[in-house]
């Protein structure tokens, strides 16, 4: 994946050709932010001193930095024993929770905690560690949200979506154009970033996106932008540049800018750059308020609070002001970027420092008088253990888009909410899609049901708390045959519903009491999902999804060899059951090796496993074209038996394993097992 901005979504661009005969040291292309080559070069130095720890260190924030997490665990794994400072256990830390590892993160978020170089670190280290707990006993929870790809992502890099007039959206992307005079990054040999916009036919369905801006000089990488409310003015990320060359920092880095341009007689014109760009700093991610009055942008200028921090900047009779830093309620430590500001001036932002699931995570700080509330995490599934970053919502909060690299490239998806909400007026009922965050309730009151997603039954003995922000008060019943719940509420605080029941996925969501609209209860029908993760055998009548990864228990391999076992084929037997009920499905099968054995040679090894499942299913009657395998050699463990750990066979055996990653899948699913569980 393409590096991004200190690595939080948007590009680090192209350094000029002419230096890289210059960086001759893996420091000197790491100082650079050449990260590739600094990979190269510090595993060549990392052979020859395997205990050298600023090296290791740095060929693991190497990786980080380019979203390879899993290789940025294996050499952090190494790093942390020989170089002491605090930010190795942070980033193993968080490197740790991005790969789904919440009990091992839990343990270096408090070990970091006990280094951390303020207070408000250590606290917010120490709430990583509760909320690593807390994934470990409850996993993932399922949150309101239904999230699907966009039809017009490519293999390159698709992102940062805003919204245009006539329900055109722009965005930013790499990929292949029908010009095939498109310029070439030299320094990555592929296109340069530039904006798009994709348009909807009259079945509403986006068409072939189109090059946006093309009267702007586009010589270099563009990025996110946003408009003003009428549309006539654009303002967009871009390398800063003067006299047509880009302008680099005191260390050779390209630097990013934010630019206008005004749309005049159907052309845009009259390109400037805002006067607080810095040939010293990045400015970048603009967004602007419902009423174009100020603007939110992320930038690294000094005096911040961490990387990249997010900036307000007002305008006065069309005068941009000085830029304020919105304080520490909002910033950290980290990086705070790609701000967005909804219809009523809530902020969305990704942060790779609060409490979150793993990489960049999208919050939400609702408005008030005086700036905004503390920042909430918006949850799963818009939230990932990946990257997650530049969210978009429309004016009635119904759909909104965000871009994601958990499949590996930066892609577009969009997204709608679950809930279904009841508005009780009187005696008379209606149901509508809406946001509850933003229609909350001035008679004090929030009610609702407990339901199977699945199968909309009433839910007994859900448990339902709700959290007040303001007092920190809790409220909590237990449904009962009806799954009701009802509780009085404060009028002008923020809330946390939280939604539990035994063999179900955990549902939390938030909600405010700011501006009431409504004089009657709004009841909730919250769904909850069945927790799949119970059943462990592989069966015909299990519940299967697209992304679901099946573990084949009971495929083992012996040390050092690649061919299946004849005492571990039950599964792989199950599994050709399984494609055979559901013709549709496609996937990856994937092998692992343990830790013994070097990194390349358990690659190697661990492909020729997964290629002999592949085969094996093949030989039995499945077509070719439904499968594709791939090995990860020793890069995701199941347990601690890393190199330098003594571990039995029995343990090491738990690493030598194949999975089924579900990629593609077409019907209709209903289980039929654990029937009780379910309902």
């Amino acid at each position: 994946m393409i590096k991004k901005v200190l690595i939080f979504g948007l590009l680090i661009f192209a350094f000029n050709l002419h230096l890289i005969a210059q960086f001759k040291s893996p420091e000197r292309y790491y100082d650079n932010l050449s990260y590739q080559n600094a990979i190269e070069g510090y595993k060549k130095q990392v052979e020859i001193d395997n205990t050298d720890g600023e090296a290791l260190f740095n060929l693991a924030n190497a990786y980080r930095l380019n979203s390879k997490t899993v290789e940025a665990e294996l050499w952090f794994e190494k790093a942390i024993v020989y170089y002491t400072a605090p930010i190795c256990k942070l980033y193993y830390a968080q490197t740790l929770l991005s790969n789904s590892k919440y009990s091992k993160a839990k343990t270096w978020f408090l070990k970091y905690a006990e280094d951390a170089p303020t207070a408000n670190d250590s606290e917010l280290a120490n709430d990583l560690a509760d909320f690593c707990q807390e994934l470990e006993d409850n996993g993932m929870p399922d949150y309101i949200y239904s999230v699907n790809e966009v039809n017009f992502n490519t293999l390159k890099q698709d992102y940062g979506p805003c919204f245009y007039k006539d329900s055109s959206i722009i965005f930013v992307s790499n990929r292949d154009y029908k010009d095939v005079k498109t310029k070439k990054d030299k320094w990555t040999g592929d296109n340069y970033m530039q904006l798009f916009i994709v348009r909807p036919d009259a079945n509403d369905v986006y068409v072939e996106p189109e090059k946006f801006l093309e009267e702007i000089n586009s010589k270099f990488h563009q990025g996110s932008a946003c408009f003003t409310s009428d549309f006539n003015t654009i303002y967009f990320t871009q390398n800063q540049y003067f006299k047509n060359k880009i302008i680099v920092d005191k260390n050779q880095n390209t630097l990013l800018g934010i630019y206008s341009a005004s749309f005049v007689d159907g052309e845009w014109i009259n390109e400037q750059k805002l006067h607080f760009n810095n040939d010293q700093y990045t400015v970048c991610h603009p967004t602007l308020s419902s009423d174009d009055s100020y603007m939110i942008f992320s930038s690294d200028m000094p005096g911040g609070y961490g990387g990249m921090d997010l900036y307000i900047v007002n305008y006065d009779a069309g005068v941009c002001g000085v830029p304020e830093n919105l304080g520490d309620k909002i910033n950290t430590v980290g990086n705070e970027v790609f701000p967005f500001l909804d219809n009523d001036n809530n902020l969305y932002f990704s942060s790779n420092m609060l409490v979150g699931f793993g990489g960049l995570d999208i919050y939400k700080a609702y408005k008030e008088k005086e700036g905004w509330s503390l920042p909430d995490n918006i949850g799963v599934p818009i939230n990932s253990s990946k990257d997650d970053f530049g969210l978009v919502i429309n004016e009635s909060w119904s759909t909104g888009y965000f871009s994601s690299n958990r499949k590996g490239e930066d892609n577009i998806y969009t997204f709608t909410e679950n809930f279904d909400i009841i508005i009780k007026r009187g005696n008379n009922e209606t149901t509508e899609n809406i946001d509850i965050t933003q229609n909350p309730k001035r008679d004090l009151s929030v009610c609702g049901i407990v339901v199977n997603k699945v199968y909309r039954n009433l839910l007994k003995d859900a448990k339902v708390k709700v959290v007040s922000k303001c007092t920190g008060d809790e409220s909590e019943i237990i449904t009962l045959a009806d799954g009701a719940f009802d509780f009085p509420i404060e009028a002008n605080c923020n809330y946390k519903i939280k939604v539990t029941k035994n063999n179900f996925k955990d549902t939390v969501f938030n909600f405010s009491t700011f501006n009431p609209i409504y004089n009657k209860c709004i009841e909730i029908i919250v769904p909850l999902v069945f927790n799949e993760n119970e059943i462990t055998d592989i069966t015909t009548d299990m519940f299967v999804f697209e992304g679901q990864i099946l573990e084949l228990y009971n495929i083992y391999y012996d040390f050092d060899k690649y061919n299946i076992r004849t005492d571990a084929t039950s599964d792989l037997d199950s599994l050709y059951d399984i494609l055979i009920k559901y013709p549709s499905m496609k996937g990856e099968l994937a092998s692992h090796t343990d830790s013994r054995g070097t990194f390349k040679y358990n690659e190697v090894l661990s492909d020729n496993r997964a290629k002999s499942a592949m085969e094996y299913l093949i030989k039995r009657g499945i077509d070719s074209n439904r499968l594709t395998y791939k090995g990860y050699g020793e890069y995701q463990l199941k347990n601690e038996c890393a190199d330098g750990v003594e571990c039995n066979e029995v343990q090491h055996q738990r690493n030598r394993r194949t999975e089924f990653r579900i990629t593609y899948l077409d019907e209709t699913i209903i289980s039929k097992e654990k029937e009780e569980w379910k309902k």
